[in-house]
């Protein structure tokens, strides 16, 4: 049931089930907030098949569907790809005439708000640089929602549109809203007064990491409220980031259909432009489960998994170790230590600076002598082999050359100066900035080629990124641009023999000044569609790190890199997170980070923190090495052998059931423990353990120094999985003791040594 009442104010609620009750209420502009609504009839311009139309004076519209029922075929297409899965819910629309709200101080656009209630947990959004677990915890500051390399709020590369409570509610919001804002429980008052901004490579140094963390059990600490707003454009002094000076459309408009046909009187529109739209998706339901399978039954599917063999094999990459200065002779000698330190040759990933220049997507024969010959000696070892990409081209090349010269790369406006870039935004950003022109200016550090495009100064059309020399980007709304890029890259794979790719980047913050695409992007996350979409989803083996409602990606979706620290601030402890908000927004083939971490900033893991990474790693749909264990220490390289190896005996049996679930029906792999009892408030906030299916609770020992921990069981019967060892750390076998069954739900407590994960399965 959603009770409206005349100011702007909802109920959404189960009437039998109290706590089910959600608060919520458009934010009406100052100049209509004062006037109650007046209900509309068709005869004057309410939608036939609606349920209820308001309207406000000044041009404020809501209009309201209850589903099920008879939608027009209007209807059905503004809300069709994105609310497919509610079956008992609402649909609403809230338009506001643009005129007036240009000339109003606060707000200008059109919000949605919900109050976020004392125990009633939230999941799902994105992927942010904290990755907090239930949202709740969190202040995630007001700002753009598309898919960004470090957003300014936090924001990352994985975005969803779409946030489930525990309380069974479910709000959608359609993705493809031009000028999507979105925040729960901001912060009402920022500690730092300098904007917020968006940064790349060393801005990030300068950056606070966000989202700020909920100390308090409750939600006092910030606004309390959960946000949804469309606006009229990007203009905003305390969020800085690309999309504020890139041209392009500003909002929805308003179709002349049968949804707003038939508007005689003269409170109806009177054009399809000069209006700000959001459309919403509400729905109650008994559970959070059910609230998941809601959200989830919304999404498009794979038609399939990926290939069987990225599940029993993980992926090496030269990233950590190397960076960018990979050679031939560094590849050959890293799959060589692979196995010679007992581990099961995979997928070999040759990542950054392979090519003689960025999008040249050939090898640079400096380095890669005989590229052909380096590819079968990889395969003879019994690797797959894969090399990174991204859609940027660098100067100097001739493909870059062939794109611009075809006008497949995106045009821009003249950049800012370089003394305009180091005198954006407050503090942080200005040194950020300060430091990242000196970078790109001497291409440091040292061992690199030449840069390109100027050194430090852009050019009309390029872009600052993390590498040391500006790019222009491939126009993705060109399809030539695409199978020109396509048609490469399956030139290169037959020629040399190479298994996928790596494909990074592809977030819509990544684009010039005033852009010009060859189509305008009707919303920022349309350039990551298009990305995956049409371009990684060409190659049967492929991962990606970006999204935005590509659920039917059939490749594997990574987090972005992590540093090798404990912390929820990007390190150890933000990985269960982040597999479970995947889970939430259907991205069930996870590949997390390289265990261990990029080794950023002088970082580099030690015995314990790469033994832990890998622990929690292995029971994660994929598995990503880099840094090599071998190289920490013996006993690193013995127990993150035994890691695998528990992977193998518990996980890979049940994978391929799983995996072809997930693909059917986007039914999660990995699981949060509210999924196994959705009634059961314990599991609501647990951050640190999850389920793989139904019957296997993974519990990894993520602080520092621990040698036990306590751990939550559901309701059933469970027992304790052990390994015992004998001498070499290869000969191992398992044993369950089944005497030892516990009886949840409960609380226990249990040993976890160094050389332990901490596994329970269900009888």
């Amino acid at each position: 049931m959603l009770l409206v009442r005349e100011d702007g104010t909802m109920t959404l609620c189960i009437p039998e089930i109290d706590t089910s009750r959600q608060n919520l209420a458009i934010t009406l502009p100052k100049y209509a907030a004062e006037t109650p609504a007046r209900e509309l009839s068709s005869s004057l311009g309410a939608p036939k098949d609606a349920a209820l139309s308001l309207y406000w004076p000044g041009g404020v519209y809501l209009n309201i569907w209850c589903v099920p029922s008879s939608l027009s075929h209007g209807t059905r297409e503004k809300f069709s790809g994105w609310t497919g899965g509610i079956d008992q819910g609402y649909l609403l629309e809230i338009i506001i005439e643009k005129r007036p709200l240009e000339d109003q101080a606060g707000l200008k656009g059109a919000e949605l708000v919900l109050d976020l209630s004392r125990g009633v947990h939230w999941f799902g959004g994105a992927h942010m640089l904290r990755q907090i677990w239930p949202l709740d915890r969190a202040q995630w500051e007001v700002g753009p929602l598309y898919p960004f390399d470090h957003g300014p709020n936090g924001l990352g590369s994985i975005v969803g549109c779409h946030w489930l409570s525990s309380a069974g509610s479910i709000v959608m919001v359609d993705p493809k809203t031009p000028v999507l804002h979105f925040g729960l429980n901001s912060p009402t008052e920022l500690t730092d007064s300098n904007p917020r901004y968006f940064g790349v490579g060393v801005q990030h140094l300068a950056q606070p990491v966000l989202p700020i963390l909920e100390h308090g059990s409750s939600a006092t600490e910030g606004d309390g409220k959960m946000r949804i707003q469309t606006r009229v454009d990007w203009n905003d002094k305390k969020v800085l980031h690309p999309w504020q000076t890139i041209d392009g459309p500003t909002n929805h408009v308003v179709s002349h259909d049968d949804s707003m046909g038939g508007f005689d009187g003269i409170i109806k529109p009177r054009s399809t432009d000069g209006h700000v739209v959001l459309r919403v998706g509400l729905a109650a339901k008994t559970d959070i489960r059910a609230a998941a399978w809601t959200a989830l039954g919304s999404l498009p599917r794979p038609k399939h998994p990926p290939p069987d063999v990225l599940f029993r094999r993980s992926i090496w990459t030269t990233w950590a170790t190397s960076h960018a200065d990979v050679t031939q002779r560094q590849v050959v000698s890293l799959a060589n230590a692979v196995i010679e330190n007992g581990f099961i040759p995979g997928v070999l990933e040759i990542d950054d600076r392979w090519q003689s220049h960025y999008g040249e997507l050939e090898f640079d024969h400096k380095k890669f002598p005989d590229p052909k010959k380096l590819v079968d000696e990889l395969h003879n070892l019994g690797f797959l082999v894969t090399l990174w990409v991204m859609p940027f081209l660098q100067e100097g090349s001739a493909a870059c050359e062939e794109a611009r010269s075809h006008g497949y790369v995106v045009a821009g406006n003249e950049p800012p100066s370089i003394r305009e870039e180091i005198s954006i935004g407050g503090a942080g950003q200005r040194i950020g900035s300060t430091v990242k022109v000196l970078v790109d200016k001497f291409d440091w550090p040292p061992g690199h080629w030449e840069g390109g495009g100027g050194g430090g100064r852009l050019r009309a059309g390029q872009v600052r990124w993390w590498g040391t020399q500006p790019v222009w980007v491939l126009d993705l709304t060109n399809d030539m641009a695409v199978d020109w890029f396509v048609t490469r890259l399956k030139r290169l794979q037959d020629t040399m023999g190479i298994d996928g790719f790596k494909f990074d980047a592809g977030e819509p913050c990544f684009l010039p000044r005033g852009s010009e695409t060859s189509r305008p992007l009707e919303y920022p996350g349309e350039y990551t569609q298009i990305w995956v979409n049409k371009v990684a989803s060409r190659f049967p083996i492929s991962e990606v790190r970006s999204g935005y409602l590509t659920t039917e990606y059939s490749g594997l979706v990574r987090m972005g890199d992590r540093d090798s620290v404990w912390g929820l601030d990007n390190g150890l402890q933000s990985l269960i997170p982040a597999l479970l908000t995947s889970s939430v927004l259907g991205y069930h083939f996870c590949l997390p980070d390289m265990v261990g971490g990029n080794a950023y900033w002088g970082q580099y893991p030690d015995t314990e923190l790469i033994v832990r990474w890998a622990q929690v790693s292995v029971m994660m749909p994929f598995v990503q090495w880099s840094i090599p264990p071998w190289d920490v220490s013996e006993i690193a390289n013995a127990l993150c052998l035994a890691a695998e190896r528990d992977r193998q005996i518990i996980l890979l049996p049940r994978l391929s059931e799983l995996t072809a679930k997930a693909s059917a029906s986007l039914s999660p792999i990995c699981r949060p423990l509210w999924w196994l009892d959705p009634l059961d408030e314990e599991t609501y906030a647990i951050d640190d353990q999850f389920a793989v299916g139904d019957d296997i609770i993974i519990a990894p020992v993520v602080e520092k120094g621990a040698r036990w921990r306590r751990l939550y069981l559901p309701v059933g019967e469970w027992f304790g999985w052990e390994r015992e060892m004998h001498g070499n750390i290869q000969d191992d076998n398992t044993y369950f003791d089944v005497s030892d069954t516990i009886i949840g739900p409960c609380w226990i407590t249990v040993d976890a040594p160094l050389e332990k994960l901490p596994i329970f399965i269900k009888l």
